[in-house]
């Protein structure tokens, strides 16, 4: 268990920005306007990472705040090393897909527990909730999240906002905390959390809003941490 899941136990629940953005620069802008506080996670997006690498981490840890950072890795891979390149650029956690061997699993969750960091398994694309779920309780995860992928949502118009009967389903299988991420809105925060889900991940509906700092405080009065 490393310093995410701490913070998890201290607020209650988290908040984690997806900051899914191919410039740095666009990413340090709504990264600054958000409140960074203790119950906020500011995600280094995949898209940033494959397009500016992971100084894109080192940079979302140099705001100043109280934030936690998180490496969207997903990783599927050598997770020992993706997770240490995460870890020494500053993240606090980083992702390995569900769909990775069990063994990729376990390097990247050794990697995180010697260096007293996490890692999340994203279950994008699960087939089998309940098998994928188990597999990454067995190899040591501390985070489990459910993500309804970009483009499923367009595709056929479900978002993660319709799935909490999947999350408690998750909650219960996987025993641990539980994420959920794909086309939230701040609306949506206050149900998702009554289902079990610790950490809400939002992205467009507060990096594309006109007002990114009034949707990440309607997120977070939704989600109500105790350490804000």
């Amino acid at each position: 268990m490393g310093s995410l899941v701490e913070r998890l136990r201290e607020c209650g629940h988290l908040l984690q920005v997806a900051l899914d953005f191919t410039d740095l620069r666009d990413a340090v802008r709504v990264g600054s306007l958000t409140s960074l506080g203790p119950a906020v996670i500011l995600e280094a997006g995949t898209p940033l990472i494959k397009s500016e690498g992971m100084r894109s981490v080192d940079i979302l840890r140099s705001l100043p705040g109280e934030h936690l950072v998180m490496a969207d890795t997903k990783t599927a891979d050598v997770g020992g090393l993706e997770a240490k390149l995460a870890f020494e650029h500053g993240a606090d956690a980083m992702s390995v897909l569900a769909a990775s061997s069990e063994e990729t699993i376990k390097e990247a969750v050794r990697e995180a527990e010697s260096a007293g960091k996490d890692v999340y398994v994203d279950l994008i694309g699960f087939t089998e909730l309940d098998s994928w779920l188990k597999k990454a309780k067995g190899a040591g995860a501390h985070v489990a999240v459910i993500h309804i992928g970009i483009d499923v949502q367009r595709a056929l118009g479900i978002t993660a906002a319709q799935a909490t009967d999947i999350v408690r389903r998750a909650k219960e299988v996987f025993g641990g905390p539980v994420a959920v991420a794909g086309g939230i809105k701040p609306s949506d925060v206050s149900a998702l959390a009554a289902a079990g889900a610790d950490i809400i991940i939002i992205g467009s509906a507060i990096t594309k809003s006109s007002d990114p700092a009034a949707a990440a405080k309607a997120a977070l009065d939704g989600l109500r941490p105790r350490c804000q």
